[in-house]
């Protein structure tokens, strides 16, 4: 029997199996997503927010957890762009922590850090088809990172940047990733290019973290750019 229910009433990972309809990609095996008729031309964003979204979940078989669904391999290339940049934002936050270049939570510092994370990562492979901002705020509105405008002490006036972060239930989606006997998204070698930048350019990092961390509530232009100045991809404490 396939469960019906809000979208949002999901743990947010399990969220993921609509992007693929709401996106217009085709549909998960066993899964069904409605969502309002006004939403139906406009961004998949929308679709996410909205409480009157629904999934129904059919498992493959009787008592299957729907986590398998997210890492089968049929799926793979229907939630390929979401879950290698939910992976990818996982590994950066990871590999930073290894590094020693900061132990807490590490801000991206806008859709451009994130666009040189990817490329950095994959090689300059193409990160995704779809716009990254928009993807960006559907992952945001499917609770799995936390996006928002970049605080006031860092630039001294609101601008179109949104820092960004993977949250817990990134984390989780990106341990299910980790867990199986397959690299789909190529986050092994991932992880590789990420932890040799950060060796090579491990003091700008740290110049650019302390700077941050000394940041009072009063900020201005000068600041962010002094923060950036030499971080091949910007981020924000």
């Amino acid at each position: 029997m396939a469960l019906t229910t809000a979208l949002r009433d999901l743990p947010p990972h399990l969220r993921l199996l609509a992007w693929p309809a709401l996106n217009r990609r085709g549909a998960l095996t066993g899964v069904t997503v409605s969502t309002p008729s006004g939403l139906a031309a406009g961004p998949a964003s929308l679709a996410c927010y909205s409480r009157e979204t629904s999934i129904a979940i059919r498992p493959r078989y009787e008592g299957a957890d729907p986590e398998s669904l997210l890492t089968a391999p049929e799926h793979t290339d229907l939630l390929a762009e979401p879950l290698r940049l939910v992976g990818t934002l996982a590994l950066w936050d990871s590999v930073v922590r290894v590094s020693g270049v900061y132990a807490g939570d590490i801000y991206l510092a806008s859709e451009r850090s994130v666009a040189r994370l990817l490329h950095i990562a994959h090689a300059g492979e193409p990160p995704t088809s779809v716009d990254l901002g928009e993807l960006l705020e559907q992952l945001h509105a499917l609770e799995l990172l936390y996006r928002f405008p970049v605080a006031q002490k860092f630039r001294a006036a609101h601008g179109q940047e949104r820092q960004c972060r993977i949250n817990g239930w990134g984390q989780l989606l990106f341990r299910l990733l980790s867990g199986t006997h397959t690299d789909p998204f190529g986050l092994v070698a991932a992880r590789g290019r990420l932890s040799q930048h950060l060796r090579d350019h491990r003091s700008s990092y740290l110049r650019g973290v302390r700077a941050a961390s000394a940041a009072k509530d009063h900020g201005s232009t000068r600041l962010w750019d002094d923060i950036h100045a030499e971080q091949p991809i910007p981020v924000l404490v």
